[in-house]
């Protein structure tokens, strides 16, 4: 400050004190002086509080610059949580909808035949896995893959098929259709032939032969349940292509194309009717037809001399309690009626098979056994004419309801030829998942 403000700023402070107060200027200087640090002091202060204000704000701004990159942070990690979860319900909504399942059988043959032949082999005959998928309450898939005999290849004896691949749809409670490759609705073993579920190693052969278990075509199906326990069943499908030549000539059994490239000139019409409105008994009956056995719209050589069949089947299941177990009894009857222009082969025209079959199911310590008897009578065909009396009885043991060990002795009577019956015993284990 200059000496000369000085002089000017303490004649104004002296001007404007009384008379009685008059300062000197040195007192005026000093109390100016003394002004002065206080107000330097002060500045200090207060450039002291804006300091700390600004360094409060720098980490105020800090922190929410802070904040606000973890709200960013926490707002893609909900996202990637909320996706992550949609995707995982996802997966579970699929796994729950899915269904794996699966059946097989290893057997064990020792057969004799009176002209002196014997046959004494092993088999895994069969391993299936299931697979369905539950795409709504209403629409499902289902599909059965199955390799015989263990392996398949050139020169092998085993086979890989695809017996069931289809979608059904329920219009209601009654009433639902189906398309794709499915069984056909005829006899007692072509829609249900896990081994937990019949008695003996072996199919029995009037199904096997006659109907022909297992037996699928492609095609569409309807099915309709009264709640009186009645039920319907319509198929259209695929057809049978029998040969009229060869040592399976007229043969029922050979005569399945199963999908795999079959002509389908000739369709099959089927129809079913199933009561079950009675506890332990069911009835049904199927007749089935095919305008065409030889598919001879389009025909292979000399696959003409066969015309139309129909198959007329019907069978009856009743259990009863007895003692501690269960009794069931089994009969089932099968017969085509075959249009052949061949007189050669007349024989073929008529082909049936029927079975009796009773057994005793009861429980034990380890587990259910059960005890039965078969009598089979069968007439077929296959290049020449075949008939057999078949006498078989055996034992089934569940050490679980879905795991079985059987065995079982036969006795087939060729009625046609000498010196050609067959005896011997079976033994297999089965399972289903």
């Amino acid at each position: 400050m200059s000496t000369k403000f000085k002089l000017t700023l303490l004649t104004a402070l002296a001007l404007c004190l009384p008379t009685a107060q008059a300062l000197t200027v040195e007192e005026l200087a000093a109390q100016f002086e003394s002004y002065k640090k206080q107000q330097d002091v002060r500045f200090e202060q207060l450039s002291s509080e804006n300091a700390q204000l600004k360094q409060q704000n720098a980490q105020l701004q800090q922190n929410f610059n802070n904040t606000q990159s973890q709200v960013s942070n926490n707002t893609t990690a909900v996202e990637v949580i909320s996706e992550n979860y949609e995707g995982v319900q996802k997966a579970s909504e699929w796994f729950n909808n899915t269904t794996i399942g699966g059946y097989g059988e290893l057997h064990y043959q020792n057969r004799s035949v009176e002209n002196g032949d014997h046959k004494e082999e092993v088999d895994f005959h069969r391993f299936v896995l299931f697979f369905g998928h539950e795409f709504t309450d209403n629409l499902r898939f289902f599909s059965e893959l199955e390799l015989e005999h263990s392996i398949a290849g050139d020169g092998k004896e085993g086979e890989i098929e695809l017996e069931q691949a289809y979608l059904e749809y329920d219009f209601n409670h009654n009433a639902s259709v189906k398309a794709g490759l499915f069984l056909m609705p005829v006899g007692i073993m072509n829609e249900t032939h896990e081994p937990d579920t019949f008695y003996g190693v072996e199919r029995n052969e009037v199904e096997k032969n006659i109907i022909p278990t297992t037996w699928w075509e492609a095609g569409i199906g309807g099915n309709y349940r009264f709640d009186n326990g009645l039920s319907f069943d319509a198929v259209i499908s695929s057809g049978l292509d029998i040969d009229s030549s060869g040592d399976k000539a007229f043969n029922i059994r050979s005569g399945r194309g199963k999908v795999s490239k079959q002509k389908a000139n000739d369709p099959i019409i089927a129809v079913r009717g199933k009561y079950t409105g009675i506890p332990a008994l069911e009835l049904a009956t199927t007749i089935l037809h095919q305008t065409d056995l030889g598919q001879s719209d389009n025909p292979s050589d000399e696959s003409i001399d066969v015309g139309s069949g129909t198959l007329y089947q019907a069978h009856v299941i009743y259990s009863h309690g007895i003692g501690l177990g269960t009794f069931t009894g089994k009969a089932l009857y099968s017969r085509w009626e075959i249009d052949i222009d061949s007189k050669l082969h007349q024989a073929a025209e008529s082909q049936y098979g029927w079975y009796i079959e009773p057994s005793y199911r009861f429980p034990t310590s380890m587990g259910d056994m059960g005890i039965y008897s078969r009598f089979q009578k069968l007439d077929y065909y296959s290049g020449a004419e075949k008939n057999y009396d078949i006498w078989e009885a055996g034992a089934n043991w569940w050490p679980h309801e879905n795991v079985v060990l059987k065995a079982n002795y036969i006795h087939k009577e060729d009625t046609l030829n000498s010196n050609s019956d067959e005896r011997g015993f079976d033994l297999g284990i089965g399972y289903q998942f």
